[in-house]
């Protein structure tokens, strides 16, 4: 393939997708909060809901500017830039003052006017993707931060600005939900709790391309796509690649253990038997996969997103899930023995029949999230963690006791 052809392609799923990816976290963060809680402020000095949203929005404008009138530079892509660009700004263990000239000042009276001007700025930065491509490499401006960057590292942090801030407006939420409730909730919460929980399957083709030497799918260390192919009994062990995308495939017994991916994005895809132990993804998108009897022990990911992913009959010890976002996700049969899943929001997703000894789930999401017949008794939680989950009565009686509860 050409390599520019390559290299445009490969912008495009970086940056277009992350920039999609995050406009989703973002409104899934909004969703469901009244117009009250929305300009309400967690505490003295703090920002709202609204404030954030226009922070978010300002903060992306005001990069967007900075692309509109930058210099040209040398084009050098540096993914690895990218990335630390984007760890660094994504996280909220490190607390960052904003200037008096980003932070926000009552512009917006609802909900609805500033998600809608928040998604006009975010229409306006993926419609610059689409336009200029890989051309915004040789775009320079210089961040008060980070220092010289180039347009497409700005766009990265965009990204990564929005999800912090998403972050912050579960935190928002989470505060105002705890001030509204005692320290140990006797009764039931009013939370609306699904009658059926619904997880859709890959998408799969009724027919897959045929490739002789499928091992040779894999020789790119800047780019691998796969699409609709069914790939058998392949050792692809220790793999360092860029971008690995899939879509719409079947693996069954590939092995992928010890492999590094900068940016994963899988899409309608059944795993059967593989091994993925010990890999570590630096963003990993995954959409509608399926990972039947596959070994993920010690599975790494930075930022991780995932929709109507099951995980059935997995190992899994070790993983290191924390700040993951699952949405409509299933667990079933699992060993999560020692994972990490700290501040990983797991709201509505189903943990049946797991085991979860010594699990990390402090500061996780679990509203609604259904830990009925998994093994709980060293699961490590806080006590305003458990807020809203569903469990059995004697997971009750355990978390209890985990929790220092005396029951006479």
């Amino acid at each position: 393939m050409n390599p520019t052809i390559v290299l445009a392609y490969t912008f495009f799923m970086n940056v277009i997708a992350a920039l999609e990816a995050g406009r989703r976290d973002f409104l899934n963060a909004t969703h469901d909060i009244s117009p009250r809680q929305a300009s309400a402020k967690p505490a003295p000095g703090g920002w709202s809901v609204l404030e954030c949203i226009e922070h978010v929005i300002t903060v992306e404008d005001r990069y967007l500017g900075w692309i509109a009138n930058g210099v040209w530079i040398e084009p050098r892509p540096d993914a690895k830039k990218e990335l630390r660009l984007f760890t660094m700004a994504r996280s909220r263990l490190t607390k960052i003052q904003s200037p008096e000239s980003l932070q926000p000042h009552g512009r917006f009276h609802s909900l609805d006017a500033a998600l809608s001007e928040f998604n006009a700025v975010r229409d306006r930065s993926v419609q610059l993707a689409q336009l200029r491509g890989e051309a915004l490499y040789a775009i320079g401006a210089k961040h008060p931060r980070f220092g010289n960057l180039n347009a497409v590292e700005l766009l990265h942090l965009i990204d990564a600005h929005t999800r912090r801030h998403a972050d912050q407006i579960r935190e928002i939420y989470a505060i105002r939900e705890a001030c509204q409730t005692t320290s140990v909730r006797m009764k039931p919460l009013k939370s609306k709790i699904p009658a059926v929980f619904k997880r859709d399957s890959p998408d799969l083709p009724a027919e897959f391309a045929s490739t002789a030497a499928p091992a040779q799918l894999f020789n790119d260390a800047k780019f691998v796509t796969i699409a609709e192919h069914r790939l058998q009994d392949l050792d692809q062990s220790r793999l360092r690649i860029d971008t690995f995308q899939l879509d719409g495939s079947v693996l069954e017994r590939v092995q992928f253990s010890n492999s590094q991916f900068a940016t994963a994005v899988w899409k309608d895809v059944r795993f059967v038997g593989c091994d993925l132990a010990n890999i570590h993804a630096h963003r990993l998108s995954l959409l509608r996969v399926d990972f039947v009897d596959c070994r993920l022990t010690g599975f790494r990911a930075t930022a991780m997103e995932c929709q109507d992913v099951l995980i059935q009959n997995g190992d899994a010890r070790y993983a290191q899930f924390q700040r993951g976002k699952f949405r409509s996700c299933e667990f079933s049969g699992c060993d999560l023995t020692d994972a990490d899943l700290q501040e990983a929001d797991l709201s509505g997703s189903i943990l049946r029949s797991c085991n979860l000894a010594r699990a990390d789930l402090r500061k996780a999401q679990l509203r609604n999230t259904d830990f009925r017949k998994s093994e709980v008794d060293s699961m490590i939680v806080g006590i305003n963690d458990l807020q809203g989950a569903i469990v059995d009565a004697p997971q009750a009686m355990v978390f209890a006791r985990l929790l220092g509860l005396q029951i006479a």
